[in-house]
């Protein structure tokens, strides 16, 4: 199945992006041939994906170079977690928010993908 995304050719959420990453989506893109001192910043904990020229460093303008193995965060967007009423909701920035629906599954993923990463900092920085 296509993604709305592609079809429509929307990159707004790989314009600037703050994707969180974990462990696994890290490890996940080294399979693929990336130094992760490339692609991930480090700030105040956090493992982010980098931006590169405005855009996720893995977006050439056109396309993802590396859809199939992307981050948790991005396979789950448009839905993120908001953080000040620690609940799923669509992402306001996303023009096309209105042909998404947040599932239970995709919540429970999201939640999930959550609760690791914060664990996960809690780890780097003991």
């Amino acid at each position: 199945m296509k993604s709305y995304c592609i079809e429509k050719n929307c990159i707004k959420c790989c314009i600037e992006t703050d994707m969180l990453l974990s462990k696994d989506d890290v490890e996940r893109i080294r399979k693929l041939g990336f130094d992760s001192k490339f692609f991930v910043i480090k700030k105040n904990g956090w493992l982010y994906l980098k931006n590169c020229n405005g855009r996720c460093f893995f977006h050439d303008g056109t396309k993802c170079l590396i859809y199939e193995n992307r981050p948790e965060g991005c396979r789950l967007y448009p839905v993120i977690f908001d953080i000040d009423r620690k609940c799923a909701v669509l992402d306001d920035d996303c023009p096309y928010k209105d042909r998404f629906r947040i599932s239970d599954l995709v919540v429970k993923k999201l939640y999930d993908v959550v609760l690791k990463i914060q664990k996960e900092k809690v780890l780097r920085n003991k």
